[in-house]
Order: structure tokens, then sequence, then C-alpha cells
């Protein structure tokens, strides 16, 4: 019985070794493989990401082209005036400045002001007619009409004059200011007995005739 206890306690050392080397080994051969795989990652992620930002980039140059005329590229000047049967009738252009096409559409809004700047009353009422999308490339123009009552048949009553014409492009947030003739309008309405000065009827912009 003596010799089968000695026999047991030195083979289980022998075993335990067996089994910490074999540990050992599956560990090496675990951290071999893990590096290799998640290193591949970051290569197909960049690839992509250049790609969508290419794809963005075309995207944003389209939707540029052909936006809305903003005040800052566009210049206005009054190429016309006549008169007709105690009313006065005036047109208007709005020139593209900028480098890029840009479209308008729609009335432009009006505002009389007096030479040193205050506004002076002002009624806009926008006559009924088509709207149409006017494309504008570098220096071509759009124009519109605006007409106002005279004095004529008013009699003795008098309606301010203005020294400034502020006109807003359609759909617009800044506006152009127009100085000089082009400026100055002494528009009437209502009535003798029921004046309302500062009556503007307006057409909507136009292509201009080529």
């Amino acid at each position: 019985m003596h010799r089968d206890l000695r026999h047991k306690v030195t083979v289980q050392p022998k075993r335990m070794a067996l089994v910490l080397i074999t540990g050992v080994a599956l560990a090496a051969c675990g951290s071999t493989s893990s590096p290799s795989s998640s290193s591949t990652k970051p290569t197909n992620t960049s690839s992509s990401s250049k790609k969508a930002s290419k794809k963005n980039a075309a995207i944003t140059s389209t939707s540029n082209s052909g936006g809305r005329c903003r005040s800052a590229n566009l210049v206005a000047h009054m190429i016309a005036v006549q008169g007709a049967a105690g009313s006065v009738i005036r047109t208007y252009t709005l020139v593209n400045t900028g480098s890029t096409t840009c479209t308008l559409y729609g009335y432009p809004g009006l505002q009389l002001l007096s030479s040193s700047g205050a506004k002076l009353t002002t009624t806009v009422l926008r006559t009924p007619a088509t709207e149409a999308t006017v494309k504008l490339t570098h220096g071509a123009s759009a124009q519109f009409s605006i007409e106002f009552a005279a004095q004529t048949g008013y009699g003795n009553a008098s309606c301010p004059i203005s020294g400034q014409l502020e006109i807003t492009p359609p759909n617009a947030y800044h506006s152009l200011t127009l100085t000089g003739p082009a400026g100055t309008l002494q528009p009437y309405g209502g009535t003798t007995g029921n004046l309302q000065c500062g009556i503007i009827h307006v057409q909507p912009v136009a292509a201009s005739p080529s």
C-alpha cells in the first residue's frame, strides 16, 4: 500500500505540467489571430468614407446651380416711364451681376423713402398676372412694371414725393435702393375726399426682351 501512494504522487505533477503547457500554447495561438482580423477594418472604413465624401460634394455643387437670385448679386435700373389717363407706368430691371446663373419668381417688394431715408406710407397691390420662373445668366436681366395714380383729378390734395425707392427682389431678404429720378415717385390713391397716398400696383417679374 505504501508503494502505490508514492507512485501517484510522482505522476500528478507531470500531468499538471502538461495541462499548463497546453494552455499556454492555446493562448499564444489565440493572440496571433486577433490583430490581423481587426487591422483590416480601418482600411475598408477609410475607403468607403472617401467615396461618400466625394459623392456628397458632387450633390452639393449640383444643388447650388440655378438657385434663387440674391440681392447682393443684383442691380436695379429704371428703363422706361410713361403716362396714361392720370396714371404713371414705370419699368424696372434686375440685372444679375453674379458669376453663376440664378432664378427669380414672383412679385418684388417696394418701399417709398424720403430723401433722408425715412419710410413713407406705401401700399403695394399685386396686379393679377401669370408668374413664371426667370433664369438669369451673368449679365442677363428680368423686368417688372409698376403703376400709380398721378396728381391729376385730386384737385389741391397733395401726397409726399419720395427721394428713394427700395426694391426687394422676389423671395429675398435685402433691398436695393434707388435714388435720383428712379427713386422719385409721388403716388396718389383713393378719392379726393378720401386721399390714400402711396398706392402702387406691381407686376411680377418677367424675362426682359432679348
